[in-house]
């Protein structure tokens, strides 16, 4: 499993440009999606693997945030379509600024953890804060967010970025941001100064914290139901009930509580929904062909469940039918950057890393 993960990092790395971004290769046409440039990078930001690379991406994103888009909401990224000299072109749009801002911000927490990198965190702190905001322009009263200003449903599976990135932005914020401007006098006391700036800092902290537990106790409240959670809930409060035969969004959703600590893998409600994903979907780690590949999020969620077998059922028939044939479509930089979260998770006996 760690020669798969050198291999599948080196992989990824071979889907990055020189200017940083990462390159999702759809068929025909190679664009720039960034929430499939984070999870990408979720797994070498994990194991710690060519973490100025993954720096070079986060200074990409930065560089191209919106002030504002054209929906109106600021710390925006569009996609981005290469043309035939390898430019980078805007496409104006993106499929959701809720789910793009929040992983954003969980790749810069794996980011930081494995590297230490406190300057780089404090040197964008405007901009970060930007990309912070653009979660919360879409934050309903019912503290959900509609996926996009112009597409008002409330996925499950973004609610739970939601609450991932914004507890990870209150993590960084209790880390990072708590020891800037600190000033101590010779006997060791904060100076004023040093104590105000620490003190709102913790209340901002504090403030990012609150509002990852008022979306999760949104999510509990207003999408579980029928031993599942609603995919979606649309205009005027409609909720649609999960269908457990379609796969997506239905079926996939479901992994989203455990993958983000909505429920942790312990849980006796997360064994349950873990239990009844099964029910409906016994031989899941046999699709790794091309033609029927399941995405390496439900590995992921097997990992942090501790399913260790079907683990590495997956895993290898994933070797043989995919990366040893070249990783054809539809596998992509992202489903290798989840791959490497998931034998990480599984190497450290399921705990989430």
């Amino acid at each position: 499993m760690e020669a798969i993960v050198r291999r599948e990092a080196e992989w990824i790395l071979s889907q990055q440009l020189p200017r940083g971004a990462v390159v999702t290769s759809y068929p025909g046409r190679p664009k720039i999606v960034p929430y499939f440039a984070h999870l990408a990078l979720y797994g070498l930001a994990a194991w710690g693997l060519s973490l100025p690379r993954v720096r070079a991406y986060l200074d990409w994103y930065l560089s191209r945030l919106e002030r504002p888009d054209r929906y109106g909401v600021t710390g925006t990224v569009y996609d981005y379509y290469l043309d035939e000299r390898g430019a980078e072109v805007p496409a104006c749009t993106y499929d959701s600024s809720d789910s793009y801002a929040a992983t954003f911000l969980t790749l810069v927490r794996l980011y930081y953890e494995s590297s230490g990198d406190r300057a780089w965190v404090e040197d964008h702190r405007p901009e970060l804060d930007l990309v912070a905001g653009a979660i919360l322009a879409t934050l309903q009263r019912d503290n959900l967010t509609v996926a996009r200003p112009d597409w008002r449903v409330k996925y499950l599976m973004d609610n739970c970025e939601v609450y991932q990135g914004l507890k990870d932005y209150a993590w960084l914020l209790a880390r990072v941001r708590g020891y800037a401007g600190e000033a101590r006098m010779p006997n060791g006391h904060l100076e004023a100064e040093g104590e105000k700036k620490v003190s709102k800092y913790a209340q901002e902290a504090g403030r990012y914290a609150a509002l990852a537990a008022r979306v999760k106790d949104a999510i509990q409240a207003k999408m579980l139901l029928d031993g599942g959670y609603c995919p979606a809930i649309y205009r005027a409060g409609l909720r649609r009930r999960p269908n457990w035969k379609k796969w997506y969004p239905d079926a996939m959703a479901q992994l989203f509580p455990i993958i983000t600590g909505v429920l942790t893998p312990r849980e006796e409600a997360a064994r349950r929904l873990y239990a009844n994903f099964l029910r409906n979907y016994p031989h899941w780690y046999r699709q790794t062909a091309p033609e029927n590949f399941i995405t390496t999020l439900v590995v992921y969620t097997a990992a942090l469940m501790e399913d260790r077998w079907r683990v590495r059922q997956y895993v290898e028939g994933l070797e043989e039918n995919i990366i040893a044939r070249g990783h054809p479509w539809p596998y992509h930089a992202a489903e290798a950057g989840i791959l490497l979260l998931a034998l990480k998770t599984y190497l450290a006996g399921g705990v989430k890393v």
